[in-house]
């Protein structure tokens, strides 16, 4: 019977006690709108470096047969901005009317105000009549600088419709972890494509839509990436890219071909890509079913050059002769 009294005295102390503290809780003079997500799902990641679109490719090895495969491409830098969509939530009640509200990105203490920049939002938004559940879109912006950031968005209660207020207090922010680093990868290989930057990985990412390979082609790929690069510095004066690629290596086929073609060079090969057209192709399926015709034509291509061009011959010997 004592043990009685003393539960119940301790359970009148505590309502006591909670009727002198002033109890939070929700008002219902205005509708609350929050975002409609689990408190540990309220956030989301978006990585430039990680952002790539899906290209779907029909291959067709044999007549009235084939299949589809997809490739994945990167979009490093070529991607100025991301959407993301958000969902909403009423904490209240539905009305008849759409009910106009506003956006704003918010940073913690100590963050760089410029981040709030990178959400770009529209004008005003509209929560639908009728509805307790709504999507909005909103664009992330590719800050361009190697930069992480979480960037918070609230509802402008200022600048909103005036019955709407804030929801449950744990689902009034979301969060955007945006990130555009591009660390080393770690099998970065500085012989074959030279010393490492995040900028300059960016720009690889970016022209050639994959990422880090050290078994890629990179013959052909660092061939590209010099040409991207000479073009963009050539169309960016006083802004041109403080990094360099290495000369390209020879293809993994060049010396088998030897006898026709000579020593490599990088100016030769592309002098044969574009001499030779699409038969160049031929060296890569190691087809080459007239060698004397192919050095043949490599010979009186450059030749020919050379002579049209007496001030700025072609900066290798000419070709052997088989």
């Amino acid at each position: 019977m004592r043990n009685i009294y003393v539960i119940i005295s301790v359970l009148l102390f505590s309502l006591a006690a909670c009727q002198e503290k002033e109890i939070p809780g929700y008002s219902i003079e205005r509708d609350g709108l929050q975002f409609d997500y689990d408190t540990n799902e309220m956030r989301v990641t978006v990585d430039f470096m990680q952002e790539y679109r899906i290209d779907t490719i029909w291959y067709s090895g044999v007549p009235g047969e084939g299949s589809y495969y997809t490739l994945r491409w990167y979009t490093g830098d070529s991607l100025l901005k991301k959407k993301i969509q958000l969902n909403l939530s009423m904490m209240g009640h539905a009305v008849d009317y759409d009910r106009e509200f506003r956006l704003k990105a918010v940073v913690a203490e100590g963050t760089d105000e410029v981040a709030k920049t990178f959400l770009e939002f529209e004008p005003s938004y509209v929560f639908r009549a009728g509805q307790l559940k709504d999507t909005v879109e909103v664009y992330v912006l590719n800050p361009g600088a190697r930069v992480n950031y979480t960037i918070g968005i609230v509802l402008d209660t200022e600048n909103s419709d005036p019955s709407l207020e804030l929801g449950a207090m744990e689902k009034n922010e979301y969060q955007v972890l945006l990130s555009n680093r591009y660390p080393q990868p770690s099998q970065w290989d500085a012989s074959v494509v030279g010393e490492f930057s995040e900028d300059k990985y960016a720009f690889m990412v970016t022209i050639l839509g994959k990422l880090y390979d050290q078994y890629a082609d990179w013959s052909t790929d660092l061939a590209t990436l010099s040409e991207a690069l000479n073009k963009y510095n050539a169309s960016h004066p006083g802004e041109e890219k403080d990094f360099t690629f290495p000369e390209p290596p020879a293809p993994v086929w060049w010396g088998t071909f030897e006898y026709i073609i000579g020593e490599y060079s990088m100016a030769k090969n592309q002098f044969m890509q574009e001499a030779l057209g699409d038969d160049y192709n031929n060296f890569g399926y190691w087809d080459i079913k007239d060698p004397e015709g192919m050095n043949q034509r490599l010979r009186d291509a450059y030749d020919e050059y050379n002579a049209e061009h007496p001030d700025d011959p072609l900066p290798f010997e000419q070709f052997p002769v088989i």
